[in-house]
């Protein structure tokens, strides 16, 4: 049965439950790639998220169900790339897309993606682009069936191991 979701613009109100959206994240990351993420989210802080809500340029929005907020996307727009092969277009990256993990699979993201079009349309974006790790089946999934295509592929190698020092808890 489909969830009613509202979405709206992130307030410095939303910070405990989008705090605890990225913990969950960050475990999922760590446990895919342990060396470019760290196992719990160190330093995300109110100052943190009122200073990404104050930028002109960026998107902050959170979904709600009943009152709750079970959803967020953060990004913004970019003049876009270019090189000597194409031109540059302006596009909207999207930098993070989190969902409550017990209320995956209920049109949370959709809707979260739905406004961020929106948003986009209204910056006169050509394109959006997003990063997905290759691990995580579920959300490339779900980006091909919101049109999202594999344009490119980013990769990385760790050529030197930091040591991680992690917070008390």
């Amino acid at each position: 049965m489909p969830t009613a979701v509202s979405v709206r613009s992130a307030t410095h109100t939303d910070f405990s439950a989008v705090a605890a959206m990225f913990e969950d994240f960050f475990a999922q990351h760590h446990r895919w790639h342990p060396d470019q993420f760290r196992p719990r989210l160190l330093g995300f802080t109110p100052a943190i998220l009122q200073d990404w809500i104050s930028r002109s340029t960026n998107f902050n929005l959170v979904a709600e169900v009943e009152g709750d907020v079970v959803g967020f996307t953060s990004g913004g727009s970019f003049p876009g790339v270019g090189n000597d092969f194409m031109f540059p277009r302006p596009g909207v990256f999207i930098a993070f897309v989190v969902v409550a993990p017990n209320l995956r699979r209920r049109g949370i993201a959709r809707a979260l993606f739905g406004a961020i079009e929106t948003w986009a349309a209204d910056q006169d974006a050509e394109y959006i682009g997003l990063n997905v790790s290759p691990l995580n089946d579920d959300a490339r999934a779900f980006y091909a069936s919101l049109g999202y295509d594999i344009n490119s592929e980013y990769r990385t190698k760790i050529i030197r191991r930091v040591k991680r020092f992690e917070a008390a808890p």
